[in-house]
């Protein structure tokens, strides 16, 4: 084995001239000992490999370190006795300390200091606002904020610039109102180069001419809202910004009986970002689908009992499954056999051994096409919230948990007032912007593990897990307080909307099926009442 015992002056281990030639002797030694593989001997080469991965990482060679890790990681099933050293685990190592040659005579990368993190998704996103019409920054400010985000007003570049300093973490976005770009194109060049390049810059300018909009797109502006513009199309463009940074991972389900395959695709995928599960013994595959959403399955072709293709059978005979791509995984190179293979229910067949950046975009691009065609067929094409055959669904399912589990579980209907008003008097277009305003509140101010759905026209539903009935009334009270304080605009001026809701809880409501009964009766007992207000349901409504 490699003799690692060489010390620097100050005793460390590692610095960067050593690096190329200890990973050519790793190289060397894995030829040697592959031949004749004994577990003590591997698991001294584990170790070598650790402490040469340290060595890099310090020395600025970071991906030859990910690089060795995985190598690590690919050991590891092997050194517990959970798998067999196979004739193509020893080529994939050798394959992967080959590469690790190459990196090791580039020149190491500079240290980065990592700059400040995107606000945590617990936090109040962050907009900072230039208008140095203090007025008019006041109202917009005030607008905004009933989204639910913390702005901060500045009238010149310089308060902008300390607001910046001050903040300590990313903001969300900056947005320039007045016609500065056009007038200051280059204090808004200047303040983007200062700018995190994750930071967008959003400018509220004059029409939108192409002129205008080239001047802002040279100035580094990322977004161009042209006035008059609509507070709505604002908002939109922060949501979009916010739901783009807190982006779910996708999740992967890995079936593959080789712990060491098993170990050396998961970490593939996570290191790209993406969550894995692996299932090693396929009659468990249902299971682990029914407790995790999954976007994607990255299955073995044959595997002991069951083959990929019989298991494909099995997954696409229930109904929610369905939908979720499945890939597969083999030596198979004949293409007759792949093309047998994907007429059984598979989506696409990669061939082992397969390229990692291979393997990350292939899984990636599959696993974003489903999502997305997901979200289209459980959400509203208006608001994007949940559709009312899928909130129905989710009710049983929640129902089901909170019996199991003992805990409360809210349950709202909600209705905008007078809503037949609006489409008469100002438009349906601004009636849908209005149902939309309503959507867009409830996002902000519902917790994440709450489900929001569209139940039909200008009704809503909503499911508060883990919330009591007086905890449900008492949350949908303050989101109809904030909603009546929204400005919504028709060509004519400004006006108010008010909503009312009903609130019912389990266990006082049996099943789901009274829950949404209970809940409309209070709904309904809230329009009596004279709208504008919540009601718990009580046995007493009738």
């Amino acid at each position: 084995m490699v003799d690692w015992t060489s010390k620097n002056n100050d005793g460390s281990h590692g610095h960067a001239p050593g690096i190329p030639a200890r990973v050519t002797a790793v190289e060397a030694s894995w030829r040697s000992l592959s031949r004749q593989p004994q577990i003590d001997a591997l698991a001294t080469f584990q170790r070598e490999i650790r402490d040469l991965g340290s060595a890099a990482q310090q020395a600025g060679y970071v991906q030859l370190a990910e690089l060795l890790g995985m190598v690590d990681l690919m050991l590891a099933p092997v050194l517990a006795e959970e798998d067999a050293f196979t004739a193509e685990l020893s080529e994939i190592i050798q394959d992967y300390l080959a590469a690790a040659c190459r990196l090791a005579r580039e020149q190491p990368a500079q240290a980065v200091v990592p700059g400040p993190a995107l606000p945590d998704e617990r936090d109040v996103p962050v907009v900072l606002l230039l208008e140095p019409d203090w007025r008019l920054g006041q109202n917009l400010q005030r607008q905004i904020a009933h989204f639910s985000y913390d702005v901060r007003l500045a009238a010149d570049f310089s308060g902008l610039l300390k607001a910046l300093e001050q903040l300590g973490r990313l903001p969300l976005a900056i947005v320039i109102s007045g016609d500065l770009a056009m007038q200051a194109p280059n204090q808004v060049a200047h303040l983007r180069q200062r700018l995190d390049a994750r930071v967008p810059l959003i400018c509220l300018g004059a029409p939108g001419d192409v002129e205008s909009r080239l001047v802002a797109a040279r100035a580094g502006v990322d977004i161009y809202l042209a006035r008059p513009f609509d507070l709505h199309e604002l908002i939109d463009q922060l949501d979009r910004i916010g739901i783009d940074n807190k982006q779910e991972p996708f999740h992967i389900v890995v079936v593959e009986d080789s712990p060491t395959q098993a170990a050396y695709y998961s970490a593939i995928l996570e290191k790209a970002g993406m969550l894995t599960t692996v299932v090693s013994h396929p009659h468990r595959v249902l299971d682990v689908l029914d407790e995790n959403a999954a976007d994607l399955i990255l299955m073995d072709m044959y595997m002991p009992g069951c083959n990929g293709m019989e298991l494909a059978k099995v997954i696409r005979q229930v109904p929610r499954h369905a939908s979720i791509p499945i890939v597969y995984l083999s030596a198979v190179t004949e293409v007759s056999r792949q093309l047998d293979a994907l007429s059984l229910g598979a989506d696409d067949f990669l061939t082992k051994p397969i390229d990692p950046m291979h393997l990350i975009r292939s899984v990636s691009i599959r696993a974003e096409r489903a999502r997305s065609l997901r979200t289209l067929m459980l959400t509203d094409n208006l608001t994007g919230l949940l559709n009312h055959s899928r909130i129905k669904e989710l009710l049983q399912t929640e129902v089901a948990r909170a019996l199991r589990s003992g805990m409360p579980l809210a349950f709202a209907m909600l209705d905008i007032d007078h809503f037949k008003s609006v489409n008469d008097t100002h438009g349906h277009h601004v009636g849908d912007r209005v149902i939309k305003t309503l959507a867009r509140v409830l996002q902000q101010r519902l917790r994440q593990t709450d489900y929001i759905g569209r139940y039909g026209g200008e009704e809503f539903a909503v499911i508060l897990p883990d919330a009591s009935l007086e905890a449900g009334v008492r949350i949908l009270d303050e989101i109809r307080q904030t909603f009546y304080k929204v400005h919504q605009l028709a060509p004519t001026g400004v006006f108010n909307v008010s909503f009312s809701a009903g609130v019912a809880a389990f266990p006082m409501s049996g099943d789901a099926t009274q829950l949404a009964l209970d809940a409309d009766k209070a709904l309904y007992a809230a329009k009596r009442q004279g709208r504008n207000c919540v009601v718990a349901y009580s046995p007493s409504l009738g």
